[in-house]
């Protein structure tokens, strides 16, 4: 069974801000602790909202069986209550989910599990084996388990293998990328793919396998659709200078074509995208690189804007991080409707464990701290949300002094 590992990330840039202020506006509430054992250990991302305001997310450890857990936080006037809905078996189910989840109009929820499944490409003694793609169908008030797909179903690993981050479109098709697999590099660049359903079953079709012979590679979680069907996202590595790319995906005449939109160059600040790009109406693309995770006073990350002018794409640089108003953006941004842009950081803020910021357009963009995370406690996961209430939600890595923590779910009162 093949062994795939995850890639770090870290990064830089310039700075083209104003402050708005630096003392926290908001408050933080915590809705939920983990206690680890069989409610769960570690959530990696944030949540999802279904049409009664009940949140939904994973947990990479945790559960009945240590394997991890999907669970449900259910809202009451008395607060809100866990239930575990599936507890991962560690086998053909798949073991180890991270990314986001999804939901769709019906309520089932879709999501990825880094390892497991039944897929026939791995080498012995892997810990990985593929991963899987998987469905949490509801009816009746009963959850059933559905495994969608199992990577590294093909020869070498083709169709992918460590899945990360999903995306739905209008018409039920599932997009994401895979760590591993695919050609090039020790273990596979990395891929991205689509999920069709077709007479009840799903069917798998790789869109890019990505080379480490001028293209990007080592993709990032999460894929931004927009209205004409394009895909956009990143790499950790690859391009013109070695440093990531942001990618487009488009229909082509004999099936996908991948162009590279933008290289980053490996100046300050301008290296390694860590994913979860984000549309504006305009079609302008925002995303964050991130920096040193100690000491970054000059490559702590950004948050940048692509635009299109006469076919071509510039960079423009929204906001650098310096360390002490945040430092190593978490990846994805939360966009209101005035055009606001929601995030958090791992490191810096009043007492550097992590902020929530707020980025506001203007003449300049001005940025405003909304919260920072207290010592001692643990820095916020990607996947910041706006709830049914327009605050903001998310979750928090385990740890904290004598690591009493093992993860939260919390919510910033605006």
């Amino acid at each position: 069974m093949r062994k795939f590992s995850v890639p770090t990330i870290n990064g830089s840039l310039l700075l083209l801000l104003v402050f708005a202020g630096t003392s926290a506006l908001a408050q933080e509430k915590v809705l939920y602790q983990f206690p680890g054992g069989n409610k769960g250990d570690d959530p990696q991302y944030g949540l999802v909202f279904d049409s009664k305001g009940n949140g939904y997310g994973t947990t990479y450890y945790g559960g009945t069986y240590g394997w991890g857990t999907i669970f449900e936080l259910e809202r009451s006037n008395r607060g809100w209550k866990e239930q575990v809905l599936y507890n991962f078996l560690g086998s053909d189910d798949g073991f180890d989910p991270s990314g986001n989840l999804l939901i769709d109009a019906s309520g089932n929820l879709y999501g990825t599990t880094s390892g497991g499944g039944t897929g026939t490409g791995c080498l012995q003694g892997s810990e990985a084996c593929g991963g899987t793609v998987f469905e949490l169908e509801q009816s009746n008030g009963i959850w059933k388990h559905i495994v969608l797909y199992s990577f590294c179903s093909r020869s070498g690993c083709s169709d992918g293998a460590v899945p990360s981050g999903l995306t739905l479109d209008r018409a039920g098709n599932l997009y994401g990328i895979t760590y591993g697999g695919g050609q090039g590099c020790e273990y596979g660049c990395g891929t991205v793919y689509m999920l069709a359903s077709l007479n009840g079953a799903w069917k798998e079709s790789v869109l890019h396998s990505f080379d480490d012979n001028g293209d990007g590679y080592y993709p990032s979680s999460g894929i931004a659709i927009d209205d004409a069907g394009k895909l956009y996202g990143t790499t950790s590595s690859g391009g013109g200078y070695g440093y990531g790319v942001v990618y487009e995906l488009k229909h082509a005449k004999h099936g996908w074509q991948e162009v590279m939109i933008y290289a980053f160059d490996g100046s300050t600040n301008n290296k390694d995208p860590n994913g979860n790009l984000t549309l504006d109406p305009s079609g302008d693309i925002f995303g964050t690189t991130t920096g040193g995770y100690s000491g970054c006073t000059y490559q702590c990350g950004m948050v940048y804007r692509l635009s299109r002018s006469n076919g071509q794409w510039g960079e423009s640089v929204i906001y650098t991080f310096d360390g002490t108003h945040g430092a190593s953006p978490n990846p994805g941004l939360a966009r209101d409707s005035a055009g606001n842009f929601y995030g958090s950081t791992i490191l810096g803020g009043s007492n550097d464990f992590g902020e929530i910021f707020e980025l506001k357009p203007g003449k300049t963009w001005t940025i405003e701290l909304l919260y920072s995370f207290p010592t001692g406690t643990v820095s916020p996961n990607p996947g910041l949300i706006f709830g049914p209430d327009s605050d903001l939600y998310g979750t928090t890595a385990p740890g904290g002094y004598d690591d009493q923590y093992y993860g939260q779910v919390f919510e910033i009162l605006k």
